[in-house]
């Protein structure tokens, strides 16, 4: 099926659930790597192997054979591990993972509208070869659909053939899978109901497998099968409801379902369809489900056999068929079905947006399914822009509210505005809270991608690493989330790469032959701190100066005046690097300048330390949000000025006695320690009369500080951030510009960019 002739929406629910299995599948492979064989190992297989059956049968669903003839090639390797054929090796689970990148890189050529690239012939040749079958004979073609062994089933009496357009044709044979897996779960479920004290989790999932069942049969518009799919449904939405006296009738008619389902695959299975006179069953289950008693003469008279139901239910002729045959044709249909556990169809995953597919059991999808909804970012971002536009009125009309005073109204009215305003003031933070909300998500969405980098890099490098992640729940801005993405990566690289040394030379060195990074997040504040701890060999300060002398970045001299910290930032310079060669993996200096970039992009601040011989340890400072936020307006010449509130440690009225100068460099002394002084005015280049008093704002981020010494405190004021694109934003000492509440712009001062330049001009002048 070509791709342009798809539902865009159809598409973009396939590709957005394709998405998030693939993610887990990678993450879920790491994992099973490193598990012991065993019910641990088995279970994440049967998850691993649902996930990737419903990413096919999507697949197959719209129509994308080339990717279904891999996605097949993939699944039967995965096969063979679930049922114990072959183990778990690096090896076999390096073909796994790059299984999984071959199907993330279609998924990116479908987005993009292109078409869908091959998978490398090697690979297939390598999963047919963990499957034990000749990969010349095996290796499907690209624009064939593949073959599926047709189960073998009795001779379809009364059916029509099936009248479907070939793309359709092509798509039974999966739709005979996932109704032969169903079956067996519709067996699960009346288990369950019958043994278990409560039946909701039994009830959950009938209704979900008919609504999985519902969803295929009218893509392929086979009512008798929809209608059976929608008694499914029928039962397991009332079935916690029905008096226990009618249970034993109900259940025995949810078996002749499951009857009818079964002949129906087996039809279909020949290309042919069936369907019943249904009418009576269909009356009598929703007698029982409204609670309501059989007739006498119905009430018992089937021994608990679906054929017998059938008959009294006019579904079948009497005496057509015994019960030694029902239960033959029953024993042989399950000896040929799968034994995995279910999942939703090939239709269910490629339609149903409102349902996230973890490889979880149907009642844990239903709930999930329930209580998410998708929403595109464009209208986020939309949302945002509107409370942005929301809080700057906000803020003018609590402007207005200070100065109704003035006005020559009655004092009724003025308590009447102010009380409106302050409610106006209430509703608006909380509305603005909400969407804010909307917009957070855990770093989970990128901690859970980076066990597989880990894993690479250590299958490359030769040495054994263990990635240890606290904290990934932690919940950031979607915008700061992306942002965050390549630097983390970055850093961990290094770390593997740079920092943790080989098996052999960690022994050397009384460590354990197994490096450890740590990755942690934790909420501080208004921040979200990251940390990145390796006990690897550190930071050579010899090594990194020397490198800085040779490129010019520093004098001998200027080097030895030097902190520790302050030498290991130069690895975050453009070029920088200490590998002796270039690699794959680093070498080039480009990294951790990428890394500096891209966390100044958000206002965020980022420190180094390291012991050599030790291990080196990164933290990241990032704000929960960059669009909205709290800020002090401070006046600096004839111009106010904003400063974000959360990097304001205090305010102080700095006496002569406190300022001193080094270097011909303010620096003001506060109790115990000394800062930097940056007189804003010279600073911001203000011209006009000096005011005689001054504040100093002491600012910081991280273990930095710094004293901003202003003329005026003007207040506190939510503030919305627009960015600005021009000479400002290149190096500060601006960051952006905001509206105040009186109409007017302020441009926001970039703290990160006014503290680095403070303790520049403070080394300098030492």
């Amino acid at each position: 099926m070509d791709i342009e002739g798809l539902d865009p929406s159809l598409l973009q629910d396939f590709l957005t659930e394709s998405g998030e299995l693939i993610e887990k599948l990678d993450a879920d492979l790491v994992t099973l790597e490193s598990l012991d064989e065993g019910s641990e190992q088995k279970d994440l297989l049967d998850g691993i192997f649902r996930a990737l059956h419903t990413i096919k049968g999507a697949a197959s669903f719209l129509g994308l054979t080339v990717l279904t003839t891999f996605a097949h090639a993939a699944e039967d390797a995965l096969n063979r591990l679930r049922k114990g054929e072959i183990k778990v090796t690096p090896e076999v689970m390096d073909a796994m993972l790059r299984s999984v990148d071959v199907l993330r890189v279609m998924m990116e050529q479908i987005a993009a509208g292109e078409d869908i690239t091959p998978a490398p012939e090697d690979l297939i040749n390598q999963l047919h070869a963990l499957v034990g079958g000749d990969p010349a004979e095996g290796a499907a073609s690209p624009d064939q659909a593949p073959s599926v062994t047709p189960q073998a089933s009795p001779t379809v009496v009364g059916g029509t053939p099936l009248d479907l357009p070939p793309e359709k044709i092509d798509l039974v044979e999966f739709m005979v899978i996932d109704l032969q897996e169903a079956i067996g779960q519709i067996d699960q479920c009346l288990a369950q109901a019958r043994t278990a004290v409560d039946t909701s989790d039994a009830a959950h999932d009938l209704a979900e497998l008919g609504d999985s069942i519902f969803k295929t049969s009218e893509f392929f518009k086979l009512d008798a099968l929809s209608l059976m799919a929608k008694l499914l449904m029928s039962v397991g939405a009332k079935l916690d409801q029905v008096p226990e006296a009618q249970l034993g009738e109900l259940f025995v008619r949810v078996g002749a379902i499951k009857v009818l389902v079964e002949r129906q695959a087996d039809a279909l299975n020949q290309k042919m369809a069936l369907s019943w006179p249904v009418e009576t069953l269909q009356q009598r289950i929703e007698t029982l489900i409204g609670g309501q008693e059989l007739p006498d003469d119905v009430t018992g008279q089937h021994g608990d056999d679906p054929l017998k139901v059938l008959e009294l239910d006019g579904v079948i002729e009497p005496g057509s068929e015994s019960s030694g045959e029902a239960e033959a044709q029953a024993d042989a249909s399950q000896a040929q079905k799968d034994t995995a556990p279910g999942q939703q169809t090939p239709a269910d995953a490629a339609r149903d947006a409102t349902k996230k597919s973890k490889g979880d059991a149907p009642t844990a999808r239903a709930s999930l399914g329930e209580q998410t909804i998708r929403v595109e970012v464009s209208r986020l971002e939309s949302l945002m822009n509107l409370v942005g536009r929301l809080v700057l009125n906000k803020n003018r009309i609590l402007s207005l509210a200070r100065r109704i005073t003035e006005y020559d109204i009655s004092h009724e009215a003025k308590e009447q505005f102010t009380i409106a305003s302050s409610a106006l003031d209430q509703l608006t933070s909380e509305l603005q809270m909400g969407v804010m909300r909307t917009r957070m998500q855990p770093l989970a969405k990128l901690f859970d991608r980076y066990p597989r980098v880990i894993r690479d890099i250590a299958r490359a490098t030769g040495k054994k690493i263990d990635l240890e992640i606290t904290g990934k729940e932690t919940e950031v801005d979607k915008s700061v989330l992306e942002v965050l993405a390549d630097p983390l990566v970055h850093i961990l690289r290094n770390s593997a790469d740079h920092g943790i040394e080989l098996p052999q030379t960690r022994i050397g060195t009384s460590k354990k032959e197994t490096g450890t990074i740590h990755l942690t997040a934790e909420h501080q504040g208004s921040h979200v701190r990251v940390e990145i701890a390796d006990d690897g060999k550190g930071l050579d300060r010899d090594v990194l100066g020397k490198k800085a002398i040779e490129r010019g970045m520093v004098t001998p001299d200027q080097l030895a005046a030097l902190g520790d910290e302050e030498v290991f930032r130069f690895i975050f310079a453009a070029g920088f690097s200490t590998a002796e060669k270039v690699s794959d993996l680093s070498g080039r200096g480009v990294g951790m300048d990428v890394v500096r970039t891209n966390i100044a992009k958000i206002n965020g601040a980022i420190n180094i330390s390291a012991v050599k011989g030790k291990g080196t340890t990164i933290e990241i400072l990032i704000p929960l949000t960059v669009a909205i936020m709290p800020a002090m307006m401070v006046g600096v010449g004839q111009h106010l000025y904003a400063i974000p509130l959360t990097t304001i440690i205090e305010i102080v009225r700095p006496e002569d006695r406190m300022v001193h100068s080094v270097g011909g460099q303010p620096v003001m002394r506060l109790r115990n320690s000394v800062l930097p002084l940056l007189d804003m005015r010279e600073k911001l280049q203000e011209t006009g009369e000096k005011p005689r008093s001054k504040f100093a704002v002491i600012v910081g981020v991280g273990q930095q500080r710094a004293g901003l010494v202003v003329e005026r405190l003007i207040g506190q004021q939510e503030i919305v951030i627009k960015p600005l694109d021009d000479r400002y934003t290149s190096g500060g000492p601006f960051s952006g510009a905001t509206i105040r509440e009186d109409g007017d712009v302020s441009l926001i001062l970039d703290v990160i960019q006014l503290i680095r330049q403070a303790q520049q001009t403070e080394r300098a002048a030492a």
